[in-house]
């Protein structure tokens, strides 16, 4: 792909134009053609640079470029079968070509084929090992798969190849996090600081290292420091608060829940985190409702259903905590934990109604 219709100051409709003209005066104009594409595919119109691009492949029936481009075309249409299928066919013409390889592998990873991710990184690092990406996304895949020895060590290639990439500090410090290893996180963190003093995020998993550490003052700075930067980045107060918590600052914990709810007021976690807190200050009313917009939110959770189930059950509303409890399990039938908990709520709602009954 030509970098130079990534600027912003290119205009892409009259590129296009341009092209069509080119191509009705010469309809065998091959770069014609692969401008268009090209330029389709940047504006969005995904479906006619397919088109563009099919057109060349006639015109050329062996441009394993084209057929690259068919592939990613395809990939981004959720056409995935086709999408494999065409740089399948440009590995067969040109199989020292790492570019479909590379692909490939991506499509595998985000299907969750990891295996066969793995494999096509491999060979894509074959033919070029120069490239610090094909290490990244191979410790990834090995991240996927927990195998954190290999992850890290891919990673480690990532970063010598391209020291000044910070992302690849985070992604190995993502590993150390994984793997419980929280100096090492830490240190690795602090590395992509170094390149990017802006990273919010990295002084919030910092943060999250030294809480996971008990070193809370610290975490605190930490947290304080991401939201400077970023006062609207919702992980951030929430890790706070979870922090917090910790220590026993629960209002405090509470306020940071709230700021986290406003600013991402779709995560159903941050509604089932608050309710707890509220729960275990033996606020049930409060927690209830708490857990009640987070069901709104994700419908499927079965743990909102059972902490809501257990708050009603602490403020006597047996029959109804049972209710919730009973569509727990139904969402996960597998859980013996949870099937437990709704049969001893039943057994012990039965036992309350034979009392009652025996005194009328």
């Amino acid at each position: 792909m030509d970098e130079s219709l990534k600027s912003p100051d290119v205009d892409l409709i009259k590129i296009a134009e341009d092209c069509k003209k080119q191509i009705r005066k010469n309809p065998a104009n091959h770069e014609a053609y692969t401008i268009l594409g090209t330029t389709l595919a940047l504006s969005g119109k995904l479906e006619e640079a397919l088109d563009a691009y099919n057109k060349l492949l006639n015109l050329v029936p062996g441009n394993v470029q084209t057929l690259i481009n068919i592939g990613s075309i395809l990939y981004l249409l959720d056409k995935i079968d086709d999408a494999v299928e065409s740089y399948q066919k440009a590995i067969t013409l040109e199989p020292d070509n790492y570019s479909p390889y590379m692909n490939l592998a991506n499509i595998y990873a985000e299907e969750n084929k990891t295996n066969i991710a793995i494999n096509y990184y491999k060979e894509a690092i074959k033919l070029r090992s120069d490239k610090a990406e094909l290490y990244a996304s191979l410790g990834l895949a090995y991240q996927d798969q927990q195998k954190y020895e290999k992850a890290i060590e891919n990673y480690k290639i990532a970063i010598k190849l391209e020291p000044d990439n910070y992302e690849y500090y985070v992604d190995i410090a993502s590993v150390y996090m994984q793997n419980s290893d929280f100096n090492e996180a830490i240190k690795y963190y602090k590395e992509a600081l170094q390149y990017n003093n802006k990273d919010y995020k990295s002084l919030v998993c910092i943060g999250n290292a030294l809480s996971e550490q008990k070193k809370f003052n610290e975490s605190f700075e930490y947290y304080q420091n991401a939201l400077g930067i970023n006062p609207d980045y919702a992980k951030s107060h929430l890790c706070y608060g979870i922090a917090l918590s910790e220590t026993g600052k629960t209002d405090e914990a509470i306020e940071k829940y709230i700021k986290a709810i406003a600013l991402d007021p779709e995560d159903s976690k941050i509604y089932i985190i608050l309710a707890n807190t509220y729960s275990e200050k033996n606020q049930f009313e409060e927690a209830i409702n708490y857990y009640k917009e987070a069901i709104k939110i994700d419908s499927k959770n079965p743990m909102a259903y059972v902490a809501l189930g257990n708050s009603l059950t602490l403020m006597g509303e047996l029959e109804e905590a049972i209710e919730y409890y009973r569509i727990a399990s139904r969402l996960d039938p597998d859980n013996d934990e949870i099937f437990t908990i709704y049969a001893e709520a039943v057994e012990e709602y039965t036992s309350i109604q034979n009392v009652k009954n025996k005194e009328e």
